[in-house]
Formats: C-alpha cells, sequence, structure tokens
C-alpha cells in the first residue's frame, strides 16, 4: 500500500532523512518511531505530498506520489500535529469546506460527514464551534477530516501528543477501530504508548531507519531484556547483595533502589522461575524477609536504546 525507496531530504545543506526504505502492507498499523529531531516529520510530510524529497521514491496503492501527485492524494488522508482547523467555523462547516475541497460530490457530502463524525464519535459536536471544543476533540476531527473520502491511508503525525490519559485511552481505540479498513501509519515519539497500537514498528535515529520489527520480534526483544525486580529487606544493602550473587552465580544482579521497604536489585536470569522457587524458600534461613518480586516491565524505550 505505501512503497518507499531511498528517500533522502536536505534543507539547505542540513540532512534530515537519509535513504529511508520501507513499505507498508494493506490494513496494518505501522509506528514510525524515534526521539525528537529523528526525521519522522519530515518522513511524514514527503508520504502526504506536502514535501518534496531530495532523493528518492514514494507510491501509494501503486500511484508515484510526486509524478501523480493529485491520484495519489486522493488516496491519503493526513492528520498533521497540529491540525488545520478553522476555530470560526462549526465542526460541521469546517467538514462540509474539506469535503468540497476533496472534491467529494456535493450531494454525498451529508452523508459522508455523518459517517465520519459517527466514526470518530462527534455525532453530538456537528454544531459546536472549533474553538470551543478541548483538544481530544479537536483531534477527533482532525482525524473526521482525514477520514473524509474514504482514503485507502491515513497518515497521523503524533496524534496522542498533548492528550490527558483519558484522551489517549479514547484516541488509541479510535485508532485501532481503523485498522482493516485503511492502512495507517503513525509518528510518535511517545513509545510506551504507540506500542499498544501498532502491528508494527519502524524505528528512526538521525533521520536513518535504525531498527524495525512487528509484535512478534517486539516480544522475543522484550525477553531477551527481561528483568526480575526483588526487593529485600532483614539486613544491610551490602549483605543482602553479597548473599545473591554468591547465590546465584549465573544471574546478573545489579543494585537498583532503596525505599522504606528494603533494597530492591533487578536479576537477570536463563531460568526465572527455579531462581524464584528457589530464592523464596532460602531467603528466610538467611534472616532475609521477601517483600516484593516482580518481573519488570520492558518498554519500546528500552529496546529502542539498546539498538542505538
Amino acid at each position: 500500500m505505501i512503497q518507499v525507496t531511498n528517500l533522502t531530504k536536505y534543507y539547505g545543506k542540513k540532512l534530515a532523512i537519509q535513504n529511508l526504505s520501507f513499505e507498508l502492507k494493506k490494513g496494518e498499523i505501522v509506528g514510525l518511531l524515534g526521539l525528537n529531531g529523528s526525521g519522522k516529520t519530515t518522513t511524514i510530510r514527503i508520504l502526504s505530498g506536502y514535501l518534496v524529497p531530495s532523493e528518492g521514491f514514494s507510491f501509494i496503492d501503486g500511484i508515484n506520489i510526486f509524478q501523480n501527485p493529485i491520484q495519489a492524494k486522493q488516496k491519503v488522508g493526513y492528520l498533521p500535529e497540529n491540525p488545520p482547523l478553522y476555530e470560526d467555523l462549526s465542526v460541521y462547516d469546517y467538514l462540509e469546506f474539506v469535503s468540497r475541497i476533496k472534491g467529494i460530490n456535493l450531494g454525498s457530502i451529508q452523508e459522508e460527514i455523518g459517517r465520519v463524525c459517527e466514526k470518530t464519535n462527534l455525532m453530538d459536536e456537528q454544531n459546536t464551534i472549533v474553538s470551543h471544543l478541548s483538544l481530544g476533540y479537536r483531534k477527533r476531527v482532525g482525524i473526521a477530516q482525514a477520514l473524509l473520502g474514504n482514503p485507502s491511508v491515513i497518515i497521523m503525525d503524533e496524534p496522542i501528543s498533548g492528550l490527558d490519559p483519558k484522551q489517549i485511552i479514547e484516541m488509541r481505540n479510535l485508532i485501532k477501530s481503523l485498522s482493516g479498513s485503511h492502512t495507517l501509519l503513525i509518528s510518535s515519539h511517545i513509545l510506551s504508548e504507540i506500542s499498544r497500537t501498532c502491528d508494527r514498528f519502524l524505528f528512526l535515529h538521525q533521520g536513518k531507519l535504525c531498527y524495525e520489527n512487528n509484535l512478534k520480534e517486539l516480544k522475543t526483544e522484550m525477553k531477551k531484556l527481561s528483568l526480575l525486580e526483588i526487593t529485600i529487606s532483614g539486613k544491610d544493602k551490602e549483605t543482602i547483595e553479597s548473599y545473591l550473587k554468591n547465590y546465584s552465580t549465573d544471574a546478573e544482579i545489579k543494585f537498583f533502589e532503596e525505599d522504606l521497604h528494603g533494597y530492591t536489585f533487578t536479576v537477570k536470569v536463563g531460568d526465572e522461575n527455579s531462581f524464584k522457587d528457589k530464592i523464596v524458600s532460602s531467603l528466610p534461613l538467611e534472616g532475609l524477609h521477601l517483600e516484593a518480586l516482580k518481573k519488570q516491565e520492558v518498554t519500546l524505550e528500552q529496546i529502542f536504546m539498546s539498538k542505538l
């Protein structure tokens, strides 16, 4: 559905992205991830037809976006980080305006606006002036305008940026509801949240595609980085650390933090279940108390930083 080959973009002498190549299949939700300044927004703007690359090619559903921009853009719905809204218009009037720009048949505009408003939960807000909407609902209006005309590809730049926790959950559910019928490319620097939404992940760093994986591969990477957190009390830090290292010579033991409950260490060991069973039974014999034992959550940030 999206094919990118050797995309490169210079701003003057500054290199923003270099030789990017990747593909998105129909119905996929793919996250374009990276730190601020990694080239995500530049890539998004090129794919949406907003910018022209210095080198390379991009195809949307087989159409070269640079040679046939009008035909290609008809297949793309674009949500910039700051949605291009007219604050003095009502939601309906704004969506009608965008529908006319997109060339939607005049007799179908009302029905099309109803369709996208229902999809984005805006049915009760159609007569609300845009300036009176919360940031979360403005993002919804931005997505609604991107959905007008039922494009096969939806591109979103930082769709959850600035949203509160409740709005993030609502946005996550909305994005998931679009999968299957649309191919989605979502740019974000909030790796922990986007990992709950996407099927596949592309990691940019300093303008280059440094790493990519799918959900199955992501779980494998998480397992490799998986750690146990164990909190023990009863003796001083040095004694507890010495005991853990002597007891588990095949494990990597590192001090993590101290709090009111005791001393917490991270443990990396091949057989976690065996370690847990043995440590729980042996601690009382050493005059130590197990306060907590849990698996440390591995985040996309950790995986990303491990690849740099």
